[in-house]
Order: structure tokens, then C-alpha cells, then sequence
């Protein structure tokens, strides 16, 4: 079974007055720890949708060998402009039984969560997402039959509507961290006295 696996990181990180994928979050940059999370024995490479802050990201990442920057010119439209970017170049080049996304400062993700969803996907291939207790979100893995609409997107909202669909099955893993993502500049500074106070308790 081929999946792609993509990250999302063309925003402005407006909130965070600079680019927020070069932050260190705990030894690397952020877009670093997003790729280093979705990192697995895959046959295709991690896609990063880069905008805003697309010469930032090419130079954190060059030195990976298995990841491809898509740009997306149209960045300012939203994150489902990068969704549908992301499907229409990757549906095109490559045969895929689904997309799993994500996005680039949910800081707080794990491997093995990635892996759970994938597993799971694997298993029963259909729309599986995150349930972060309170709501529904990335990541989220779709499969093949929502390519179209993916590919259409065109609004800030992502996809969010596509897992609150009532009609259609929508899958969902219990993944709390999935929640936590970084915004701000005192969100960044949290995240790391909390990381720091959790490593000297080991």
C-alpha cells in the first residue's frame, strides 16, 4: 500500500513575528522535528508545502535526502489551497491508495502516533484522523476516492469539513498532543520549559 505522507508549513506564523519553522524545539528546527516525526521506511519522499517562508525551509532541509519542497505561490489563500496543491502534484506522479497530512508545528506529535494512524489506515483504508478529545483534526490520513475534492480546495479551512462529515465514515484515533501546535512566541517558550522540566524529572 503507497502513502504519501505531507506536511504542511506555507503559513505566515503571523502570530509569531518571524518564521516559526526555524524555532528551535529542542536541538533542531521545527520544520526539522515535523520531518524527523514522519520519518519511516517510505518508497516516496515527505512532501513539505513551503510558502511564506519557502527560502527558509529549503536551506533548514538541505540536507535531507528523501524530502521534496513543494511551493505553493498561493499560499496567502489559505491552508486548503495547500492541501489541494499537494494532492493535484502527488495524485499526478504517483500511484496512492491514500495522503496522510499533517502540519508543521504540532510540536507535541510522535512517531508512534504517526504510525498508529498509518496502521490503522492500512488496515481499514478510509478517512482516519486525530481526535484531540474535544474536536477532530490532522493528522489525517484520506484515501484515494477523496483526491478530487482535496484537490479542489481553496479556503483556510483545510479539510476540517471532510472529517466532520456526517455522511461519510470518518475514522478516528485518540491522539490528545495533537492539540498542542505553536503560535505564538510565548506557546514556543512554554513548550520548552515544559520539555526541560519532564527531561530533569527522567
Amino acid at each position: 500500500m503507497r502513502l504519501a505522507k505531507v506536511i504542511l508549513a506555507a503559513g505566515q506564523s503571523s502570530r509569531f513575528n518571524g518564521c516559526k519553522l526555524i524555532a528551535d524545539v529542542g536541538n533542531k528546527p521545527m520544520i526539522c522535528h515535523a520531518v524527523d516525526t514522519v520519518q519511516g521506511d517510505d518508497t516516496l519522499p515527505i512532501y513539505v508545502i513551503s510558502g511564506a517562508w519557502h527560502a527558509q525551509i529549503e536551506d533548514a532541509l538541505h540536507s535531507y535526502k528523501n524530502v521534496e519542497i513543494l511551493h505553493n505561490p498561493h499560499w496567502q489563500v489559505g491552508l486548503g489551497k495547500s492541501i489541494a496543491r499537494a494532492t493535484q502534484v502527488i495524485s499526478a506522479a504517483h500511484a496512492l491508495d491514500g495522503i496522510l497530512f499533517m502540519l508543521a508545528d504540532q510540536v507535541e506529535l510522535r512517531t508512534t502516533d504517526i504510525n498508529t494512524l498509518i496502521d490503522h489506515f492500512k488496515n481499514k483504508p478510509s478517512r482516519w484522523c486525530a481526535d484531540y478529545g474535544e474536536r477532530l483534526g490532522v493528522p489525517a490520513v484520506f484515501p484515494t476516492c477523496d483526491f478530487k475534492t482535496l484537490a479542489a480546495l481553496n479556503c483556510d479551512k483545510g479539510a476540517q469539513h471532510l472529517l466532520r462529515d456526517t455522511k461519510v465514515e470518518v475514522n478516528t484515533i485518540l491522539i490528545k498532543q495533537a492539540s498542542t501546535d505553536i503560535d505564538t512566541q510565548q506557546q514556543l517558550k512554554q513548550f520548552i520549559n515544559n520539555n526541560n522540566r519532564l527531561a530533569s524529572l527522567e
